[in-house]
C-alpha cells in the first residue's frame, strides 16, 4: 500500500507543514486537495512512502533540503501514478542503505565452473564476439 500526505509551504516560510493526515488514496488525496485551491499549486506537495511512519522523517529531510518522495500537484492532476515497486525503490535509494553508491571490485569467484563460465566469457569479448 502506498501511503501520502499533504505539505504546504506558506509564502512567509521556507518550511513545508502537513496539511492533511496520511491518506491511502490518490482519491483521498484529491479529496484534500480540493480545500487549497485558492493556494498556488507549487507550494503544495504530495507525499507518498509505503510506511506511514516514514512521513515525518520525509518532512523533515524536505525542510533540510535533502531529496524526499513527493509528487508536485501538477503531476498528480495529469495523471501521473506510482507503483509500490517504484515507491520502495525510490526509499531504498534515498535511505542510504545498500551498497550502491559504493564502487564495484570485481573478483573471480572460487567455484570452478563459474571461474569456467567469466573465461570464456572474457574470451569471447577480447575476441569481438561480444561489445563489453
Amino acid at each position: 500500500m502506498i501511503y501520502y500526505r499533504v505539505a504546504l509551504r506558506s509564502e512567509h516560510s521556507s518550511s513545508w507543514q502537513w496539511r492533511s493526515c496520511t491518506l491511502t488514496s490518490v482519491s483521498s488525496v484529491f479529496d484534500a486537495l480540493n480545500a487549497y485551491t485558492s493556494v498556488p499549486r507549487a507550494a503544495l506537495r504530495v507525499f507518498f512512502s509505503s510506511s506511514p511512519m516514514r512521513m515525518d522523517e520525509m518532512l523533515t529531510r524536505a525542510n533540510d533540503g535533502l531529496a524526499v518522495n513527493f509528487v508536485a500537484v501538477e503531476q498528480l492532476l495529469q495523471g501521473e501514478r506510482l507503483s509500490l515497486v517504484e515507491v520502495r525503490r525510490l526509499e531504498l535509494e534515498l535511505s542510504g542503505e545498500g551498497d550502491h553508491d559504493c564502487p564495484y571490485t570485481f573478483t573471480l569467484p572460487t567455484n570452478m565452473r563459474q571461474v569456467l563460465a567469466w573465461t570464456k566469457l572474457l574470451a569471447r569479448v577480447r575476441s569481438g564476439e561480444l561489445v563489453s
